[in-house]
Formats: structure tokens, sequence, C-alpha cells
């Protein structure tokens, strides 16, 4: 009987839904990443040093510039997580760990795509596109339980504002989760604020009776729970003032890649060009209601305004691209004549949609084998692996070092807690603070102040990129040596502080 049921399920099975599930496959190429990105590295150490002194870290570790400055740090449980993940199985498992949450993402996407009729084949075109729209910024990194958690978040909306479930109820306790994973826990408060605005709307127009009156105050309950319920953190609602300072502060939002806008040139942006794009179109085939709007309107303007945000926006509109190409495909008049060309070859569909449905699991398998095998290649070719070994082979040489800020992840990595080999900075540019930060740009821009910057640390060796303008400096100066060059990292070192090394 068992064998019946499942014979009669396998029959059900559609191209369209074999096309669906060949994209939620071929997205995990862009999703399960290796670990290329920068602040893994001391995310990891964080999170060792947690797991050893059985506290949660307070104060800064890592640099001589902050050394013992308060530490208020959003992502401790994370963090903890990630390090036990490492422990188990390196980089490669923490990689499929953070790929795994990010996919539970779509997933979720996919049960708020099912609240309304839709197009499989068009659902599967645009879950590729979403894949893309996020390869900027997906990888093993905690901004993805912000993703996910946004997800769920906006899935619970949906189906509150539909009338189908309450569940949005239980969002406050997610938050306490949610401040205590990742300091995205403050974007998750703009969907719920939104979704509270548009039904006051509706309230104020007098529409549906009373129904929009109690959702308003439902709505707006839940916000200021979910406000308080955040503050339920190590650090109390001096958590709220740690992450907001990155929104007001013009130097890291100039000089940190992931606080700018989109560079529509580089490939990794077209997706989510491409979807934003698209969206114009969608309100044509498919009227939007309020919430579709407004909710639009807050996710794309964080996401033009910083590219970490890019992630919320796929989490937000992915749905509804589905939603309105569906909606637009079915009042085509060729909508009837492709069905009635379709259905005789239904068998001959199924097929090739199984054979693309093969191709997609080989091919990924392939592909997503590849990239985390080749993770300590990729870890040389972006990270001063050849210098770090020079440094780890002369621990004597140099004592405050000026380093490449995008390395410093990787170095604390290498070193900690070596006292000589302490970073200027690091990617927790919110605990540097905004004189440190600006130091870092002027040093690596070549400001005239660069030389004064050092004098003040009494820097006495640099890792850097060759061609830093400091680095371009040193070379013809007299009083510093050039020690290591690979063609990615050079290392100079002031002559006395090798003097000192060496006699």
């Amino acid at each position: 009987m068992m064998s019946a049921a499942i014979n009669q399920r396998i029959r059900r099975i559609t191209p369209g839904q074999l096309l669906v599930v060949a994209a939620f496959v071929v997205i995990l190429c862009v999703l399960v990443r290796r670990g290329g990105d920068p602040d893994i590295f001391w995310h990891l150490i964080t999170g060792q040093w947690m797991v050893d002194h059985h506290q949660v870290v307070s104060k800064d570790l890592f640099t001589f510039t902050v050394s013992g400055t308060r530490w208020i740090d959003p992502e401790y449980t994370t963090e903890i997580i990630a390090y036990l993940v490492y422990k188990v199985g390196g980089l490669t498992l923490v990689s499929i760990a953070f790929g795994a949450v990010t996919f539970a993402g779509f997933l979720l996407i996919w049960r708020r795509v099912r609240l309304e009729n839709a197009n499989l084949v068009i659902a599967s075109i645009v879950i590729g596109i979403a894949g893309l729209g996020g390869a900027e910024v997906w990888g093993p990194r905690p901004q993805m339980i912000t993703f996910t958690l946004t997800c769920l978040e906006v899935l619970w909306l949906d189906r509150y504002l539909r009338g189908k479930s309450r569940a949005i109820y239980w969002l406050p306790l997610v938050m306490i989760a949610w401040a205590n994973l990742h300091g995205g826990f403050l974007f998750g408060l703009v969907p719920v604020g939104v979704a509270a605005f548009v039904e006051a709307v509706h309230w104020i127009r007098r529409v549906d009776g009373d129904e929009h009156k109690r959702r308003t105050r439902n709505l707006i309950l839940i916000f200021v729970g979910c406000v308080a319920a955040a503050v339920i953190n190590p650090n109390g609602i001096h958590l709220y003032g740690y992450v907001i300072q990155p929104q007001f502060s013009s130097v890291q939002q100039n000089f940190i890649a992931e606080w700018q806008s989109p560079n529509f040139h580089v490939l990794e942006e077209r997706g989510f060009e491409l979807m934003l794009l698209l969206i114009p179109l969608a309100f044509i085939f498919r009227r939007p209601s309020l919430w579709d709007v407004c909710l639009t309107l807050a996710v794309s303007y964080l996401a033009l305004s910083a590219v970490r945000h890019s992630a919320l926006f796929v989490a937000a509109e992915t749905p509804l691209l589905i939603w309105s190409f569906s909606a637009g495909w079915e009042r085509m008049a060729l909508t009837a004549r492709v069905r009635e060309w379709v259905a005789p070859r239904a068998r001959a569909m199924l097929a090739g949609a199984a054979a693309i449905l093969v191709v997609a699991v080989l091919g990924t398998g392939y592909f997503v084998h590849g990239t985390l095998s080749n993770q300590a290649r990729a870890t040389a070719a972006n990270f001063p692996v050849g210098a770090s070994n020079w440094l780890a082979a002369h621990p004597n040489v140099g004592t405050r070092m000026f380093n490449q800020y995008g390395w410093g992840g990787y170095l604390i990595y290498r070193f900690y807690p070596d006292p000589n080999r302490q970073v200027f900075s690091f990617g927790e540019a919110t605990l540097l603070g905004n004189k440190v930060m600006q130091q870092v740009s002027d040093v690596e821009t070549g400001n005239p102040d660069w030389q004064q910057i050092f004098a003040e640390w009494g820097i006495n060796y640099v890792v850097d990129v060759p061609g830093a303008p400091e680095v371009l400096a040193l070379e013809v100066d007299p009083q510093w040596t050039k020690v290591y060059d690979d063609g990615l990292a050079v290392i100079m070192v002031e002559n006395t502080a090798l003097t000192a090394a060496t006699g």
C-alpha cells in the first residue's frame, strides 16, 4: 500500500516541479562558498577564545591601537558555533554550514512563494536569478543568519497580513536569538515596522472595518516587543549604540566596500541589478498591494545604500517577482496554446526536465567540490600566506605592524596571541572607532599625514600590497628595508627593528 502511494506521488511529478528542484540545486554553486571573506578568520579566533576562556569577549584582543577597549560583539554566539564547527571539519565544514543556513533562507522564500499560484517554470528562473542577486554577499559570514531570519520574518508577516497565521507573534522570541547571533537584527525591525505602517494607513482610510485597526495595534506591540527583546544580550541596551554607529560613520561608509553602494560594473552585482530592473515590470503585470510597494521601497533603499543589504532585497523581492510574472503569463493569450502544445508531449517534457535535474545535480556537485577543495590555494592567492610564513620564521623582526586592512583577520588567525604580531586594524571597524579607521584610510590612500600616523604608533614594519602608497614611499627611504615580496604581499621593516632582531 505504501509503494502504491509512492508510485502515485511519482506520477504526479511535473516538469515544472523538477525544474524548480534543479534551480534550488544550481544556486548551491553560489551559496556554498569557500572562506574568502577576511572576517571569517578573526571570527574563528574570537570563537576559540570564548570557548577556551568560557566567557563572552568583552574587550579588544587583537590590536595595539585600541587594545583593551570595550568590545560589544553582536556575533559572539555565531562565532562560538562557527569555531566548534571548524574544530570538527575545518574551513570546508564552516563553508558548508553557512551555505546550509543560506539555503534554508531560500526554502523559506519558497514557502512564501506558495502563498499564491506560481508558474513553476518562471519560479525556477527567478530562483536562479535570486541566487545570483546576492552573489556579492553569500558565503561563510554571520550576515547569512540575518538573511535567513529575514526570510522567516517576511514569510510570517505575509501570512499574517493575509489572515492565514499568527506566527508573527513569535517574532520577539526570535529577536532574542537574532540579537545574540548577528548585528543585522537591527534591520529585522524594518519589515515589521513597514507592515505596521501599512496597516495604519489602511486603518486611517477605514478599509475593512476594524481589522486593520487590530493588526496595527498588534504589529506595533510586536515591534516594541522586538525592540525590548533585543536588549536581552550580554551588553544590554548598549548593543543598539554599537550596531547603529556604522550607519552614521562617514569613515566606515566611504572606506569599507560592503557599506558602499553596489558597483554595477562588476559581474557579481549583475544578478541584483537584473532583479532591480525587473521590479517595475513586475508591478505592471500584477498590481502591487501597499505592503508590496512599501516593502520594496524599504529594501531597495537599503540595498542601494550598502552592498551587504542586497541579501535583504533578495529575501523580500523574490516571491514578488515570481507572483507578478506568473500573473502576467496567465493573462497572455499565448498561454492556452502553449498548454495545448505541451499536453501531448508531457512525457517527453518530464524526461527532459529529469535530465536537466540530473545534470544540475552532477554539475553542482562537481563545482561545489572543486570550490571547497581549493580552499588552501584560494587562501594563498588572496591572503598573505607567504608573508606570514616569513614573519613566523623571524619572530623577533618588528614589534608594531601596519597591516593592509583586509588582511587583519588573516594575520590574527595566524599569529594571535603573539604581542609582536598584533595588528593595526581588522574587520571590526566599529570597535576600532573613527579615529583609527580614518588613519587606516589616510595611510592606504596616501594621505600626506601617513608619516605622522606611523610616528604616533611607533610603526616599525608594514605588511601591505605592492604599490601601496606607503610601500612606494618606504622603498626609497634609506631607513627602511624590503625583506619580503612575493607579488601579493610586501614586508617593509625599519632598519632599527632589523638591527634589534639580529643584534
